[in-house]
Formats: structure tokens, C-alpha cells, sequence
């Protein structure tokens, strides 16, 4: 597999273009850089003669990123890999792009993982890829066959962020679905930052769905599995013992240790709307023993208190046994931590978002009804 690539280049081509041809690897297809001020065009020309292969691509006037990448779609002939020249592509990112992009028919763009510069990462214990509500971003990689059928970006638009949201949510409305690949890596010159708020003017007007749409796709820890891993990199993981008032995060924690019965439904779901790993202690305590079904199957690691308690729970619940651990020194709970940060479990994670949404479509008052439907969600006994 390949894909082309075309870049918005500027002060920064040098480097990026440089990356892409020392990084792109079997996956790298026809290369484009296109010039959006005519003050770049010097650069572009040595690097195309260091670069015989590159085509190089000249506006008369700058006219931003967004018509820059339209520009160089004219000129792909599979899928496409879209960059802004701050980007410096990873080793292998290119090839782990692809795989994720056609795993599925039904994917329409995938995001690499972007980090500010930092050491090589092991990134296999994370999963493979995270659904995204939009194509967002200064890396991003396009499906041919879809860039058919819906066309390329509208520029009506003239910010890029609002034209990657519009082509994204075209792309939703034929099925499609957008993805971050979590371990392909590409570092950005500048700090990376939380995306800004989706959805106002034209946007809004064409996809009034998408500001819900993007604050639901937040909810939950799969959506920061990767970014914790990334922080657990730099630093030991951070753990709460309490969510903060309103589900504010007031600083970046990565696990939510829950060392108590949890009260009810509602306590539930705010801790698995929460975007931290949950890791339960104290289970014993529980008189609810649905409440502990729904939420040691939504937990990334359970406590014991004894070898004993711990044949209980994995018996009881039906639980993986790797999952629960019988802890004896406070060295022994942070290795728990950080394990959970650096290997979570993908089965976990996906019943946490299931059950979810689950509590939210009973409603208020729901405890009673919660007994019998997370037995047969969860298979505990």
C-alpha cells in the first residue's frame, strides 16, 4: 500500500520534506509540496533539486492551507497523506496510517498520534486506533475512493480546522467514520494544544450536531488512552482518589483509584463518563453486587484484599485474572497504576462506553433496574 503526499509547504518545508523522504519508507507514494508565497518559491526550488522526484507547486498569491492541500488533491492518483510543513513524520507513521485505513472499508481519514518532541515510544500496548468525531489536523490521511466521491475541501471555509469538521461530517453522512492511529507517531514544531470549539457560523448551519457530537466523543477514557500513555512517558502516572467538583478535571490525572462502594447510577456514570482508567479497591464493601458487576467489568484493575478475595471476585464476576491484583505495599499499587496507563485493556474499555451509554438511555431512578440487565451485559452470576 502507498499514498501520496502532499504538503502546504512554507518556512518549515526543508525538514518536513526531508522527514518524509527519509520516514515514508515502501508506503511513499508521489510527493507534493505546494507553495503558498511566492518569497518560498527559492527554497522549493532546492529542494526539488535535491528531490528530483518532488513536484513543486506555485500559487500567485497566498491563499492558506486549506486551498493549498485542494490544490495538490488535484494531482493524487491513491490515497492521500496531507501535511502542514511544521509535521516531521515518524518512523514507520506513514506505513501505520495505512494499515489502520484500510483495516476498515467504513474509515474515511485517519490522525497519527501527535506529540511534541519526545523519545522513541513502545507503543504496541495501546490500542491500535480510537474513533474521532472529525478529520482534524495538520497531518491527516485521506481515502481516495471517498475524495471521489464527496470532492475535497470547500472553500467557503476559511479557517482549515472548520473545512476538515465540514468534509469530515460529509464523510459521516455516507457511513464513514474518522480515526486516530495511536501508534503512529508525528512530532509538530509548535505545543500541542486542545482543539478548539467546534461549530459556529456556516459550520453550524451544515452540522448543527457537531458540537454534541464532539463533546460526547470525549467522554470516557478511551478517547485519552493514548495521551495518558504519552504523559506516563515523562512522569509516573497521576492518580485522583476523587473526581473533581462538576467532572472538571482540575489537573491531568490519568487514573481515578475508587477506594469504596460506589452509591448508585448516578455515581457510576460520572466516574465512566470521567476521562481517567478506573481502577476499583475495597470491593468487598459493596452491597450492590450489580453495581460491582457493571463497574469491575468497566475497571481496568481491581484490588483484593486477599489471594481468597481475589478467587472470589475473578469467579464471581467473571473476570479476566490478570486484571485483579492482591496488593501489598504502596510500590505494589503504583506498579498497578502504571500498568493500567501503559497496557489498558481494550475489553475494558469498550464495556465501559457500552455501559454508559446503557445508564444514560434508563434515565433517572434507575437502580432497580440495574440488576437484571448488567448480569446479562457482564455474564456475572
Amino acid at each position: 500500500m502507498k499514498a501520496d503526499v502532499v504538503v502546504a509547504a512554507g518556512d518549515n518545508a526543508r525538514a518536513c520534506l526531508d522527514a518524509v523522504y527519509r520516514r515514508g519508507g515502501a508506503a511513499l507514494g508521489r510527493v507534493t509540496a505546494v507553495c503558498d508565497a511566492p518569497a518560498d518559491a527559492a527554497l522549493l526550488g532546492e529542494l526539488q533539486d535535491q528531490h528530483p522526484q518532488l513536484i513543486v507547486l506555485r500559487t500567485e498569491a497566498k491563499r492558506g492551507r486549506v486551498a493549498a492541500w485542494n490544490l495538490g488533491l488535484f494531482l493524487r492518483s491513491r490515497d492521500v497523506l496531507l501535511l502542514d510543513d511544521d509535521v516531521l513524520l515518524g518512523e514507520g507513521c506513514l506505513e501505520a496510517m495505512l494499515e489502520v485505513l484500510h483495516g476498515s472499508d467504513r474509515i474515511a481519514s485517519v490522525a497519527p498520534l501527535v506529540s511534541d518532541p519526545a523519545p522513541s515510544m513502545h507503543l504496541a500496548g495501546i490500542p491500535r486506533l480510537t474513533d474521532v468525531p472529525t478529520a482534524r489536523g495538520s497531518c491527516l490521511l485521506l481515502r481516495h475512493a471517498l475524495l471521489n466521491m464527496i470532492g475535497g475541501f470547500d472553500p467557503a471555509f476559511e479557517r482549515a480546522d472548520e473545512a476538515q469538521d465540514d468534509w469530515a461530517m460529509r464523510a459521516q453522512r455516507m457511513g464513514m467514520r474518522h480515526v486516530r492511529a495511536n501508534r503512529a507517531v508525528a512530532v509538530v514544531g509548535h505545543p500541542v494544544t486542545a482543539q478548539a470549539e467546534h461549530a459556529h457560523g456556516l459550520l453550524l448551519e451544515r452540522h448543527p450536531h457537531l458540537p454534541e457530537q464532539a463533546s460526547a466523543a470525549l467522554l470516557g477514557a478511551e478517547p485519552h488512552a493514548a495521551a495518558h500513555f504519552v504523559a506516563s512517558r515523562r512522569a509516573p502516572p497521576e492518580v485522583c482518589t476523587a473526581l473533581p467538583p462538576n467532572g472538571d478535571p482540575l489537573r491531568r490525572f490519568q487514573v481515578l483509584y475508587h477506594s469504596g462502594p460506589i452509591d448508585g447510577r448516578d455515581q457510576l456514570l460520572v466516574m465512566l463518563e470521567s476521562p481517567y482508567h478506573l481502577v476499583l479497591g475495597q470491593t468487598g464493601t459493596y452491597r450492590n453486587r450489580a453495581l460491582l458487576i457493571a463497574a469491575a467489568h468497566s475497571a481496568q484493575a481491581l484490588i483484593a484484599a486477599s489471594d481468597q478475595e481475589r478467587a472470589a471476585l475473578i469467579a464471581e464476576l467473571g473476570l479476566q485474572p490478570a486484571r485483579v491484583h492482591v496488593v501489598e505495599s504502596e510500590a505494589g499499587l503504583t506498579s498497578v497504576f502504571r500498568n493500567v496507563v501503559e497496557h489498558p485493556c481494550e475489553d475494558s474499555l469498550r464495556y465501559r462506553a457500552l455501559l454508559a451509554n446503557f445508564l444514560r438511555s434508563l434515565g433517572e431512578g434507575a437502580d432497580d433496574r440495574l440488576g437484571d440487565t448488567s448480569q446479562g451485559l457482564f455474564g456475572g452470576r
